[in-house]
């Protein structure tokens, strides 16, 4: 599989659980890109007015998946 293969994963801003401020929407994406990092996931994240978007690389979509499950946003 090829390293450029990216998969993105896109979470309802309105679903967000009550300890992610939804008003601080840039500390929001920092803190999930943080917690992905330290995982070692190497991950982008942004948000329009609805959606938040991660994009990954798809091989490391199953550990996208635990930290994302583990911060209850999945």
């Amino acid at each position: 599989m090829s390293a450029d293969v990216t998969s993105t994963v896109r979470l309802a801003i309105r679903t967000l659980p009550e300890n992610f401020d939804r008003s601080r929407i840039g500390v929001v994406l920092e803190t999930i890109e943080q917690e992905l990092y330290e995982s070692g996931v190497y991950a982008s994240a942004s948000a329009d007015s609805f959606t938040v978007e991660i994009t990954v690389r798809t091989d490391q979509l199953l550990d996208t998946a635990k930290v994302l499950n583990e911060l209850e946003l999945v």
